[in-house]
């Protein structure tokens, strides 16, 4: 069972003012963002810290403009989200009432909410995925977040 963590910013602390050096459009519409010193495993590349925008609904905007959302045209996305690696993340928060996540890259907020398309979620719907270097991995999905260790 997850828990509501109060205060979600403080495991993205390690990565607040940095830039992702890797931001990508991946299958259907999840997003990765890679931080931190490259690692190379089983023959990927991948950051210290890995957030996984998984089973969600998003949207991405600039100011109060919105280049882009899960629906959009993948070239549009793809253009949208490569936009963030020249912006420092600056903060996160966490609706627990909503399961909302807010994710502030400069004046880009990238906004992620519950899957429309999943009937019924459980606690293996995760919303996003934050893998950190100690091994742990940060999630929020209909329950709310979680803290546990990670299977990569």
């Amino acid at each position: 069972m997850k828990t509501v963590a109060l205060n979600i910013r403080e495991y993205f602390q390690p990565v607040m003012g940095q830039r992702p050096w890797r931001a990508r459009l991946g299958h259907g519409s999840f997003l990765t963002f890679e931080f931190g010193r490259r690692i190379k495993e089983d023959h990927h590349t991948h950051g210290e810290w890995h957030l996984w925008i998984y089973q969600s609904t998003w949207v991405l905007n600039r100011n109060d403009r919105k280049l882009a959302d899960s629906d959009s045209e993948r070239r549009t996305i793809e253009v949208a989200v490569r936009r963030l690696e020249e912006c420092d993340l600056t903060d996160v928060k966490f609706n627990p009432q909503a399961s909302v996540t807010e994710f502030q890259f400069a004046d880009f907020r990238l906004v992620v909410s519950p899957a429309d398309y999943i009937d019924n979620p459980d606690d293996q719907d995760d919303y996003w995925l934050f893998f950190m270097p100690d091994k742990t991995v940060l999630s929020a999905g209909p329950d709310g977040t979680d803290l546990g260790p990670s299977d990569r």
